[in-house]
C-alpha cells in the first residue's frame, strides 16, 4: 500500500481543524474590530449632536458687551483631581446662569426628584436611560459655589434643544425657544457692572487649559476611583458610615474632606 495513502488523510485531519480554527481567530477578530469601530461611531456621533445643541445654545445667548454681559461656553475647571465641565456660563444683570444643554430626540420623562430619566423611542419601542440633567446641574453650582463670591446669585437652567418637554415635571428644564423667557423672567439688577466684571474675571482665572478629552479622561478615572472606594478628592479611603438617612460610603478624612459616595 501506498504510505502517501496512508499519510494523507492523518494529515488533513490534523491540518483541517487547525484550518479551521485559524479562520475562526481571524473572524472573531474581525468582528471586534467591527464592534469596535461601531461603537467609536455610535460615540462620535453622540459628540456630534451634543455639539450640534451647544451651538444652537450659544446663539441664542449671544455675545460678550463689556460690563454688561458675558457669555462662556464649554467652561472647564479643575476641582481637585477630576474636573468640571459645564456647557454654558452667562453673567448678566441678573445673576450667573448655569445652563446645561440637552440634545435629545424622543420623548423624554422625567422630574426634579428622580435619579435617571428616561428617553423613549420608537413609540416606546426603545427605552434610554440617562442621569437626571438637574442633578447634574445642581453638582455644577455646589462647584461654582466654591469659587464664587458668597451670595452670588447662581441659576440653574437645563435646556432641550429639540422642545421636546412636554413630558418632563421640572422647574429647571426649558426648550430651546423658551430659554430667552425663561431668562428675562428673573429680576434685574441682581448684579452691577462691577460685580459682573468681577465674576468674570474670577471664571477666567480658574478655566483649565486642558483638552475635552483629558477632561473625560478625568472624569473616568474619577469614576474607577469611586468604584474602588478611594476618595477622588483626597485619595483617602471610602468607608461605609450612618447617619440620620441611613448608610453611606465618606471619606476616612471627614471633617477634612466631606466627599460622598453617591
Amino acid at each position: 500500500m501506498n504510505p502517501l495513502s496512508i499519510l494523507l488523510p492523518v494529515l488533513l485531519l490534523i491540518i483541517l481543524p487547525i484550518g479551521i480554527y485559524v479562520l475562526c481567530l481571524i473572524f472573531a477578530g474581525k468582528r471586534t474590530d467591527i464592534s469596535e469601530e461601531n461603537s467609536k461611531t455610535g460615540e462620535d456621533a453622540a459628540q456630534k449632536v451634543g455639539k450640534k445643541g451647544e451651538c444652537l445654545v450659544a446663539q441664542q445667548l449671544g455675545r460678550n458687551i463689556d460690563g454688561v454681559r458675558y457669555v462662556i461656553n464649554n467652561f472647564i475647571f479643575a476641582d481637585g483631581k477630576s474636573s468640571v465641565q459645564i456647557d454654558h456660563i452667562l453673567i448678566e444683570t441678573r445673576g450667573v446662569f448655569v445652563i446645561e444643554t440637552k440634545n435629545y430626540s424622543g420623548c423624554i420623562y422625567g422630574n426634579d426628584e428622580w435619579k435617571e430619566w428616561t428617553q423613549s423611542l420608537d413609540y416606546g419601542q426603545i427605552k434610554n436611560k440617562f442621569y437626571n440633567p438637574v442633578k447634574q446641574n445642581k453638582q455644577h453650582i455646589l462647584h461654582l459655589r466654591c469659587i464664587l463670591p458668597r451670595g452670588t446669585p447662581l441659576h440653574s437652567i437645563v435646556v432641550f434643544v429639540q422642545n421636546n418637554t412636554e413630558h418632563i415635571k421640572s422647574k429647571y428644564t426649558v426648550p430651546l425657544c423658551g430659554l430667552k423667557h425663561r431668562i428675562v423672567s428673573y429680576p434685574e439688577h441682581a448684579l452691577s457692572p462691577a460685580k459682573i466684571n468681577k465674576i468674570y474675571l474670577i471664571l477666567l482665572r480658574h478655566m483649565d487649559t486642558v483638552s475635552e478629552e483629558e477632561h473625560i479622561y478625568r472624569v473616568q478615572n474619577t469614576q474607577r476611583m469611586i468604584n474602588a472606594n478611594i476618595c477622588p478628592r483626597c485619595g483617602g479611603n471610602l468607608i461605609l458610615r450612618n447617619n440620620k438617612y441611613g448608610y453611606f460610603w465618606g471619606c476616612e478624612n471627614y471633617p477634612k474632606c466631606r466627599f460622598i459616595k453617591k
